[in-house]
C-alpha cells in the first residue's frame, strides 16, 4: 500500500468514478468487481506508522500538538476521530508533507485543505514551510483568519 492508501495493481479513481457515473453496471456488481480498490484504513495503524515515520518520540509530539495526553492516545488508537483543525494540529507537529496530511484529513472524513480558502492557504504555507503550530496559529490571527482549535 502506498501512503496515499492505494495498493498499485487497484483501479484510479477516474476508473472508478467512469464506471459509477456510466450508470450501465448494477451497484452490487461494481462493489463485488471493485473489491481490491476500496480503502479499509485502519486509523491506528495508520497514526502509528506515521509517528514511526517521524522518528519522533510521542511526548515530543503531545507538547509539538498541545494536545493532552489522554486525547493523544485516544486518537493514535482509534478511539476518538480527531476534527479538521487537531488533523492539521498533529500532521504540523509530525512534520507531514502536504499529502500526508491530505491523506489524513481524508481517512478521517474531514475536508483537505483547499487553496482557494484563505485560512486553508496559510495553513497549506504554514505546512510547506513546517512551521510549528504556534506559528501557523500567530499568522492566521494576524492575517485575520480563525486560529487552530
Amino acid at each position: 500500500m502506498t501512503a496515499s492508501g492505494v495498493k498499485a495493481s487497484e483501479k484510479n479513481t477516474n476508473d472508478l468514478m467512469e464506471e459509477l457515473n456510466d450508470g450501465k453496471v448494477p451497484i452490487e456488481n461494481y462493489i463485488q468487481s471493485n473489491s481490491d480498490s476500496f480503502i479499509n484504513i485502519d486509523l491506528s495503524n495508520f497514526w502509528k506508522e506515521l509517528i514511526n515515520k517521524s522518528g519522533m518520540t510521542k511526548t515530543d509530539i503531545i507538547n509539538k500538538s498541545d494536545f493532552s495526553y489522554v486525547y493523544f492516545y485516544d486518537v493514535i488508537n482509534g478511539r476518538k476521530i480527531p476534527s479538521r483543525d487537531k488533523i492539521i494540529r498533529l500532521a504540523l507537529a509530525l512534520g507531514l508533507s502536504l499529502d500526508e496530511c491530505q491523506t489524513a484529513l481524508k481517512f478521517c472524513g474531514r475536508s483537505q485543505l483547499y487553496p482557494r480558502i484563505k485560512r486553508d492557504s496559510i495553513i497549506i504555507h504554514g505546512i510547506n514551510r513546517k512551521l510549528s503550530i504556534y506559528e501557523v496559529s500567530d499568522k492566521l490571527i494576524s492575517l485575520g483568519e480563525e486560529d487552530l482549535k
